[in-house]
């Protein structure tokens, strides 16, 4: 993690996290202390307020929409849908069916981390659940055990690698469960716990602390492959062992679970889709709308969250039980069925990460038709990210300041900072960056601190101020550094319509600025009414309007990734201030104008041979400081 001094604009390396602490706050207990009586993965035999009984499980009422789950279970041919079944109607054929899956896996020699990750799952929940049941004999556990084996070693060998990285947490969380399913069996089992125990407690549970509610991945991977791998991992080990191991992550690992549920509820947009940073998937991997519903009714329950019983009962007024895709009714019935916590509107804005690096998003309201302002700003984590930092996205009734909506390829024209709306600098973007090699989060530091590297952006400041909310980066970093020496960006969101966006760049010791490319992706080509730019998505509309230092006159490009740039640009010497206002409302054109003036304050301090000067931004009648200085705070009097 790292902070940023106006003064020099030094990036200062934050001490890495080792691994005697990674051991000291284990979560995963040795496998002595695992529980021998079954079911013991997500369900208990008895009650326990670490998992689901198989009393709870049993009393939930057979109404209509029990029905239709469970009628939705027996049609899957996954032994974990028919292990399900046999736990809630006692039907033989349910069980036998799900022991004759698991006995026909032939692993095929070459697999597909989605074969690792979901087959594994599968049979890790069948094999625990049926593990009292008269006709799954030893013999049968050993013959079906033997069979899986050589996937679940292949999961280990292949989650070795990469803790931010997707296909790893996915291998990983798929042997994680199947090891806590058939530990203590026999020999292999226990050699494969004790391998996965030692990868999520050193690596990748630390990575998630690490992140502190940031995805390392775009959010359609990260959701799905990263985050619910992790859950059912984290809640699988707190049934096996009938211990808090949530209350040990809160009080021992800055309670990292909470932090990611959070922003999962945070960078849905009210369309059910993800704010789209990085690359995000068209379709439903893209959203909520049809595989996280268990997986956020599972961390809502573990957490007693307030928050996620609010998020969950909003998918489900927007899809109902559409929500539950193929076997993941075995959720509803195991955590739908059992929240009990009183839902609480979330708070308007969240960040995601910290002074190391994140994202910010603000809202209006949790309602279809309100504005949600987000900016992104941190280091880089893996491919499937862009060169964008510094970029901010605004969202009313569809995408209004639009981050690139297509993805076709890794490394394709959505990556470039060009078609971002952050800044070129001479013509140039952020430097390309690669990385997610890292077996720690220590490797990952060690990178970071070896100079700029994959370190690109900093979270500066934020404030949630009721009627208003800031934040404030530094991706000076995310340059080549003989083109800037510091790059801070101030944004201010006044509620419900206004975005205010100040930039401040400093040459590097003994140079000058080029010039500056202030860039605004739009969807569709905007009107103009002299350097003003307006657009509309059909419902609501944005105006951009260039306030400092004025006289700019945008040129507008249509982009290969199904956007408008509108392209600003400044010249400059040793400094320059920027400021934008961005005003959105609803229809099809823009309404009045907001009243604003802006002055530049000047300060004592000298900043590369230049006066500091705060700029002051009066928005109808309602001042604003922005701060000219590090932490660059925005304030209101």
């Amino acid at each position: 993690m790292h902070r940023t001094l106006w003064a020099g604009c030094l990036f200062v390396a934050a001490l890495p996290m080792t691994s005697s602490q990674a051991r000291s706050a284990e979560l995963i207990p040795p496998a002595a202390q695992i529980k021998t009586d079954r079911p013991r993965v997500l369900l208990r035999p008895g009650p326990t307020p670490h998992a689901i009984s198989l009393a709870q499980l049993q009393a939930i009422p057979r109404d209509a929409d029990f029905q239709r789950m469970l009628d939705q279970l027996r049609e899957q041919p996954a032994a974990s849908a028919q292990a399900m079944v046999w736990l809630l109607t006692d039907q033989r054929a349910a069980a036998e069916k799900a022991i004759a899956a698991m006995r026909a896996y032939e692993y095929p020699g070459s697999v597909d981390t989605f074969e690792v990750y979901f087959r594994l799952l599968e049979f890790a929940l069948a094999y625990d659940w049926l593990y009292g049941y008269e006709g799954f004999t030893p013999s049968i556990k050993a013959e079906v055990r033997g069979r899986v084996r050589p996937l679940a070693e292949h999961g280990f060998r292949v989650s070795n690698d990469h803790v931010f990285h997707n296909y790893i947490w996915m291998s990983a969380g798929g042997t994680a469960v199947w090891a806590l399913a058939t530990a203590g069996e026999d020999e292999a089992a226990d050699r494969l716990f004790e391998q996965i125990r030692r990868r999520f407690n050193t690596g990748l549970f630390p990575a998630m602390q690490y992140l502190d509610g940031l995805p390392s991945e775009p959010m359609g991977y990260w959701a799905l492959y990263d985050l619910t791998p992790g859950v059912w991992t984290l809640l699988g080990a707190q049934s096996a062992f009938e211990t808090d191991l949530v209350g040990k992550l809160r009080r021992e690992q800055a309670d990292w679970l909470d932090r990611h549920f959070d922003n999962l509820i945070h960078s849905t947009l009210p369309n059910m889709r993800y704010i789209p940073w990085g690359d995000l998937q068209s379709g439903p991997n893209g959203g909520v709308t049809y595989e996280m519903a268990g997986a956020i009714d599972a961390m809502t329950w573990a957490l007693r969250s307030p928050h996620g019983a609010w998020f969950s009962r909003w998918l489900a007024e927007r899809r109902g039980l559409r929500r539950f895709y193929g076997d993941t009714p075995v959720f509803y019935m195991l955590y739908t069925r059992n929240l009990n916590t009183e839902p609480a509107t979330p708070p308007l804005s969240f960040l995601a990460g910290g002074p190391g690096g994140g994202h910010f998003i603000a809202r209006s309201g949790f309602g279809d038709g309100d504005t949600v302002v987000a900016l992104r700003c941190t280091d880089h984590y893996g491919d499937h990210n862009h060169y964008d930092q510094g970029g901010f996205a605004v969202y009313r009734n569809g995408l209004l300041a639009v981050d690139p909506p297509v993805y076709r390829r890794v490394g394709g024209p959505q990556q470039k900072t060009e078609n971002h709306n952050t800044l070129l600098l001479g013509g140039q973007p952020q430097r390309p960056v690669r990385g997610q090699w890292f077996l720690t989060v220590e490797d990952f530091q060690k990178n970071l601190a070896g100079g700029r590297k994959l370190e690109t952006g900093q979270i500066l400041f934020h404030r949630e101020a009721g009627p208003w909310a800031a934040v404030s980066c530094q991706f000076g970093q995310a340059y080549p550094p003989e083109l800037v020496q510091s790059c801070v960006r101030q944004l201010l969101f006044v509620r419900p319509g206004t975005v205010v966006v100040v930039d401040r760049l400093a040459a590097p010791e003994g140079g000058s600025l080029p010039d500056v490319q202030w860039l605004l992706q739009l969807p569709d080509a905007p009107s103009r009414e002299g350097n003003n730019l307006s657009v509309s998505n059909g419902r609501s509309w944005l105006r951009c309007r260039p306030l400092l230092p004025g006289g700019a006159a945008a040129s507008v490009t249509a982009t290969d990734v199904n956007t408008h740039r509108a392209d600003y640009r400044y010249q400059a010497d040793r400094t320059l201030t920027l400021v934008h206002l961005l005003e959105i409302g609803d229809g099809a054109a823009p309404g009045e104008a907001a009243r604003v003036d802006v002055t530049r304050v000047e300060a004592a301090r000298a900043v590369v041979g230049q006066t500091e000067r705060r700029i002051d931004v009066t928005v109808d009648g309602r001042k604003f400081d922005f701060a000219a200085q590090s932490p660059f705070e925005v304030t209101s009097q």
